[in-house]
């Protein structure tokens, strides 16, 4: 199988609001104090978040989901078969229900 983590050196780009899904996560985020949160703390999140991923196969986090890296085997319609990872997410059950508690 191949590399689970991609090689990102080259992307020097940095993101707009309303050019990706960050700009709907820094809406969403508020710090513990009730302050919003900043570009720096969506990047340094998602920085976490990918870390947490890519270094393990099975990432749980309760009430909220599942997170585990999959084979992905598929021919191309030249005849040749690819093998890679890819990265599936199962919602717990108890998300839509309770909001995230096991009740």
């Amino acid at each position: 199988m191949s590399n689970r983590s991609p090689r990102q050196d080259g992307i020097t780009k940095y993101w707009k609001p309303g050019e990706d899904d960050r700009s709907a996560l820094l809406r969403y985020l508020r710090l513990d104090d009730g302050r919003r949160a900043s570009r720096g703390h969506v990047d340094g999140f998602l920085r976490g978040l990918w870390r947490m991923l890519s270094s393990r196969r099975r990432t749980k986090f309760v009430g909220f989901g599942v997170f585990e890296w999959k084979p992905y085997r598929r021919r191309l319609p030249t005849g040749k078969t690819v093998e890679t990872w890819r990265l599936a997410f199962k919602p717990s059950r108890y998300a839509r229900k309770y909001g995230g508690g096991a009740r």
